[in-house]
């Protein structure tokens, strides 16, 4: 555990130094801050308007951490030959992949911790206007004050999965090409119901193509389940149990993710 540990701690200090990186956090905070030019709106459309811009920015800025610190890990260290430094202190492969992926998972905890932070801030200094100007009961307050927390606890563990496709593609890809699958597979698993519904066996399409989209539903991590700004619109409560066997699905694809990655990068010559 202790090489793990080093080259997690390595990989995390080197990130932070990364000045690409902490702009998109920067640009990310003056986005959440800048939600107060909704202040002509009524205050509860002015609330949703924050709530859906914040916690937006911090799902779109947060994946382009993922992304670009992820297809990077890698091949930076391939391009500089400092792997094979790392590699004959002794590091064994898998010690150096999972290190590489836990700094990166500590740095994308910073930032989503930051963006968060700026984000409940903004909230808590808008939401007493709002419940002072509203007929809606105290608990849906602490209802939605309770849900924006777990949003953004959902928000990390989903850019844990996304992390874990741009780290495992990069063992097979170059980092550019690897930064286009990841995004590709991003934007394609938030819409993995649809693949769902076209699999239907009522819909009029041959059993290969139903076999075909089933096993695509199947395989396409489903990133919607981790967004829940429209259960916060409807003040509808995120319960606990449901949130756990969320995070537990986002880990078990992350784990196989990064072992198929590990298998790719143990046959991989550096």
């Amino acid at each position: 555990m202790r090489p793990i540990y080093r080259v997690a701690k390595a990989t995390f200090h080197e990130a932070w130094r990364r000045r690409f990186l902490n702009g998109i956090l920067v640009f990310a905070i003056l986005i959440i801050g800048s939600s107060w030019v909704f202040a002509y709106l009524q205050p509860g459309a002015e609330l949703k308007m924050i709530i859906d811009v914040s916690l937006g920015a911090i799902r779109f800025f947060g994946m382009l951490i993922a992304v670009f610190m992820g297809t990077r890990l890698i091949p930076d260290e391939i391009e500089k030959r400092t792997i094979h430094t790392i590699l004959a202190k002794p590091v064994s492969r898998a010690q150096f992949l999972f290190g590489k992926y836990l700094g990166a998972a500590a740095t994308i905890l910073m930032n989503v911790a930051l963006m968060g932070a700026a984000f409940l801030i903004v909230f808590a200094v808008k939401a007493p206007q709002f419940k002072a100007m509203t007929t809606e009961s105290t608990m849906t307050m602490e209802f939605m004050s309770g849900n924006l927390v777990k949003a953004v606890i959902l928000i990390f563990f989903e850019l844990l999965v996304l992390l874990a496709i741009a780290v495992a593609s990069s063992t097979v890809f170059s980092w550019i090409i690897a930064s286009i699958f990841s995004f590709f597979v991003y934007f394609v698993g938030q819409m993995a119901e649809f693949f769902k519904q076209l699999a239907n066996p009522e819909r009029d399409i041959s059993h290969a193509a139903q076999v075909l989209l089933a096993t695509i539903y199947r395989l396409l991590p489903h990133f919607e389940i981790f967004d829940i700004r429209e259960a916060i619109m409807k003040d509808q409560f995120m319960p606990w149990d449901v949130m756990g066997k969320i995070i537990v699905q986002g880990i078990a694809y992350t784990v196989i993710v990064m072992l198929v990655g590990y298998l790719f990068f143990n046959e991989r010559e550096v």
